[in-house]
C-alpha cells in the first residue's frame, strides 16, 4: 500500500486553538455494524499530514452511532491533502481530500476481503473510487517477473521491486537519475489499466503522477546525501513543488530528505566559513534588538531606527548597540540564532526552498524550547515567511504544543521531588536520588515488584529516543492495564539537557510512568545493570523482579512489544 500510518499525534479540537484555512467535511456510514464490531471499535481515526513534521500524523476520531453513521470535520492547509482512514485496524485506506463534503461507506461484513471495501461521493470521489483499481494494477506489476525496459533480467536496475535498491546507491549520478526515470515511468503504468476501463480522472493522474515525481525527488535527493555531490539544477529547481498541493505523505517523505541534505550543507559552510555564519549584518541587528527589546527609552529607539537605516561605523555606536543587546540578552540570542540559520538557507537555494527550511528550523527544534521560547519564535518566523502554507503548518505545530501549556508549567515548576515516586499529574511519576543510579533504579523495581515494568532508556537530544518515545502512548493503551512504565532518562555525552525542557517534553508527548533523570554518574553506574546502556534501548521486567529481557523490543515495533509485556504480565 502507499499510504504511511506514522505516530498519532492528536489534532486540537477546539475552534480558539485551530483556525484553519479551510476544511474538509467527512461523513458516511459502516453497513452492517453488529454490536460485536461497535464495542471492538466504535470509532474511525482520520488522519492528514504536516510537511514540515514526517514523524508527525494529526489524527481525529469520529464516533460512530448505533447505526454505524459518523461525521468529523478536519482543517486543511493545502488545495487538496491525502488522508487516511483506519477503522480499528480492521480497514484501512488512503484517499484524496479537498474543501467540501466528501462520504464514505464500507460494509461490515466485508472487512479483510480482498475484494474493493470503500464507496466514495462528494469531492474528489472519481479519484478514490478508481484509487483501488491503480494500487491493484501496480502490485500486480511490482510483482511481475519479466524484464523492465531500459535495465536487462540480469540486471534489473530500474524496478518497482527491492532489486532496484540493490543497485541503486553504487551508480553515478548520472546513472541514478536515469533509473530514478525509468522508476517513475513504470510506477505510472497502472494508469493505463484504469483508463483502459473507463474514463480516467483527472485528479487520480495528478495524484498518483504526484506521488512518482516525489518519489523520484526523495530518492535522488537521498543519492546526493549518500555520495556528498551537489545535485542537478533541475532538482534544486524542483523545489517549487514544496508549496503546490497535493500534500501526500510522500511530499512529507521528499520534504524531510531535502531538510537532511540541506543540513549537510549547512554544516559544510559553517566549518569551512564560521566567521561568517556567526555574524549577521548590523542593520537586521538593530531592527530585532528595537522589536524584540521592551522599555526602549525614546532616545534608544531612535538610535536604533538610525542604524537599522544607516548602518554603524564608528566604535562608540556599536558599543551602545551592544550595551542594548545585553538588556535582553536570552531573547535575542534566540533569535539572532535563528536569522544565522535562515541567512545560511537564502544563500544555499531559492524562494520556496528557502522558506521551507526557514519554517522547518522552528518545527525540528521544538523540544529543544520552552513552550514561551516556542510562541516568540513562531511569532517571529510568522512575519518573515512567504509561503502561506508553511507559515500555517508552523503554527498548527506550534499550537499543538503550547495546548498542553498549563501542565507543562506545573510539572516544570514541581520542586518537591523526593526518592519515593510522586504523582505531579494523574499518571505522571517525578523521582530524584543522589545515590548510586543502580541502588536508585532497584528501589524502583522493588516498589513494583508484582507488576511488569517496562524501561525506557532515552536521552532528549537523541533523534531516535525522540522518534521512539512517539510510540509509547499506542503502546501504554495496549498492555496489560498494571504494566508499569519505568523511563530512564540518561545523561548526555558532552553537557547537562535542561531538566525543564525534558518535563515539557514529557508532558507533551504524554509518556505517562516513573521518570528519573540522571547525571553522568548515576548513568554510569548502570553499565553492568541495564546494559545495552545505550539512547533508545529498553528492558523488560517481570512480576518477580526478574529481568524478561534486557534488550527488549522498542516501542515502534508495536505489536511485538505489546506481545513480550503481555507475556511478561502472566509470567
Amino acid at each position: 500500500m502507499r499510504f504511511i500510518f506514522l505516530p498519532i499525534l492528536l489534532l486540537c479540537s477546539l475552534p480558539a486553538l485551530c483556525t484553519p484555512a479551510d476544511s474538509i467535511i467527512i461523513k458516511g456510514r459502516i453497513l452492517n455494524l453488529s454490536g460485536r464490531l461497535y464495542r471492538q471499535a466504535p470509532s474511525i481515526t482520520f488522519s492528514r499530514n504536516n510537511i514540515l513534521q514526517p514523524q508527525s500524523e494529526l489524527s481525529r476520531q469520529a464516533p460512530l452511532q448505533a447505526d454505524g453513521t459518523f461525521r468529523i470535520s478536519l482543517p486543511m492547509l493545502f488545495a487538496k491533502e491525502e488522508f487516511y482512514l483506519d477503522y480499528g485496524g480492521r480497514a484501512a485506506t488512503a484517499f484524496l481530500g479537498s474543501p467540501g463534503t466528501l462520504e464514505v461507506t464500507f460494509d461490515g461484513d466485508s472487512l479483510g476481503k480482498p475484494s474493493r471495501l470503500f464507496i466514495f461521493s462528494g469531492v474528489n470521489a472519481d479519484a478514490n473510487n478508481q484509487y483501488f483499481a491503480y494500487l491493484t494494477a501496480e502490485n500486480k506489476l511490482a510483482q511481475s517477473t519479466k524484464p523492465v525496459p531500459g535495465s536487462s533480467a540480469e540486471n534489473p536496475k530500474a524496478t518497482l521491486g527491492p532489486q532496484f535498491f540493490k543497485y541503486f546507491w553504487q551508480q553515478d549520478a548520472q546513472e541514478a537519475i536515469s533509473a530514478v526515470a525509468t522508476r517513475a515511468k513504470l510506477k505510472n503504468m497502472p494508469l493505463n489499466d484504469v483508463a483502459n476501463t473507463g474514463t480516467l480522472s483527472p485528479d487520480l493522474k495528478q495524484w498518483i503522477e504526484s506521488l512518482t515525481a516525489d518519489e523520484s525527488l526523495q530518492l535522488l535527493y537521498e543519492h546526493a546525501l549518500s555520495g556528498r555531490y551537489d545535485p542537478s539544477k533541475n532538482l534544486l529547481d524542483s523545489l517549487q513543488r514544496l508549496r503546490k498541493a497535493p500534500l501526500t505523505s510522500q511530499r512529507v517523505l521528499w520534504a524531510s530528505r531535502f531538510g537532511e541534505y540541506a543540513d549537510y550543507k549547512v554544516q559544510e559552510i559553517k566549518y569551512t566559513n564560521p566567521a561568517r555564519t556567526n555574524s549577521l549584518p548590523v542593520k537586521l541587528m538593530a531592527s530585532l534588538i528595537r522589536d524584540y527589546s521592551p522599555g526602549l527609552s525614546p532616545s534608544d529607539r531612535s538610535f536604533l531606527d538610525e542604524v537599522n537605516l544607516k548602518g554603524v561605523t564608528e566604535k562608540t555606536a556599536l558599543d551602545n548597540l551592544n550595551k542594548l543587546f545585553a538588556k535582553n540578552e536570552t531573547t535575542l540570542n534566540l533569535l539572532f540564532n535563528y536569522e544565522r540559520e535562515a541567512r545560511i538557507y537564502g544563500e544555499l537555494f531559492e524562494g520556496p526552498g528557502a522558506e521551507f527550511l526557514k519554517a522547518r528550523y522552528l518545527a525540528r527544534n521544538l523540544y529543544k524550547f520552552s513552550y514561551r521560547q516556542q510562541s516568540l519564535l513562531n511569532r517571529h518566523v510568522q512575519g518573515r515567511n512567504a509561503v502561506p502554507a508553511f507559515r500555517e503548518s508552523l503554527d498548527e505545530l506550534v499550537k499543538l504544543e503550547l495546548k498542553d501549556s498549563a501542565d507543562i508549567r506545573k510539572m516544570v515548576e514541581f520542586r518537591d521531588v523526593k526518592t519515593t515516586p510522586t504523582e505531579v499529574l494523574p499518571d505522571y511519576y517525578l523521582t530524584a536520588s543522589r545515590d548510586r543510579g543502580t541502588s536508585w533504579l532497584n528501589g524502583i523495581l522493588d516498589q513494583y515488584k508484582g507488576r511488569p515494568v517496562y524501561i525506557s532508556k532515552w536521552n532528549l537530544e537523541d533523534a531516535k529516543s525522540r522518534s521512539e518515545m512517539e510510540f509509547i502512548p499506542a503502546l501504554q493503551a495496549s498492555v496489560a492495564e498494571d504494566a508499569v512504565f519505568v523511563f530512564v532518562h540518561l545523561a548526555g555525552e558532552e553537557y547537562e539537557v535542561s531538566e525543564a525542557l525534558i518535563r515539557q517534553y514529557i508532558v507533551r508527548h504524554k509518556l505517562r510512568g516513573i521518570h528519573m533523570i540522571l547525571n553522568a554518574q548515576q548513568s554510569m553506574d548502570l553499565l553492568f545493570r541495564l546494559n545495552p546502556l545505550d539512547y533508545a534501548t529498553f528492558a523488560l521486567v517481570r512480576r518477580s523482579g526478574k529481568f524478561a529481557e534486557k534488550n527488549a523490543s522498542p516501542p515502534s515495533a508495536l505489536e511485538k512489544t505489546v506481545s513480550q509485556i503481555n507475556d511478561a504480565a502472566r509470567k
